[in-house]
């Protein structure tokens, strides 16, 4: 369910960011109307989602899933 969600969420911040180019697109007040109220749009989903990722993660509702690469070892020079 949480999966879902955050999807749903970032389709919403795509189609915002889709009316923002309408909006940058058409021009003139109106168009400016529009591309900031896409602007105020994305920016609180995107600050929403970062919230909810957090709390969802500290909840355990969702994991992280282990693919993280560690940084390489530094290997100390061979000494002759």
């Amino acid at each position: 369910m949480t999966e879902v969600l955050i999807v749903i969420v970032i389709i919403a911040i795509l189609v915002a960011l889709g009316f923002g180019l309408i909006g940058m697109l058409k021009g003139g007040k109106q168009g400016s109307d529009k591309m900031f109220k896409s602007l105020v749009t994305r920016v609180a989903l995107s600050v929403a989602l970062f919230i909810f990722v957090m709390f969802a993660g500290a909840m355990g509702w969702i994991k992280p899933n282990g693919m993280m690469i560690d940084a390489p070892a530094v290997h100390q020079p061979v000494q002759k």
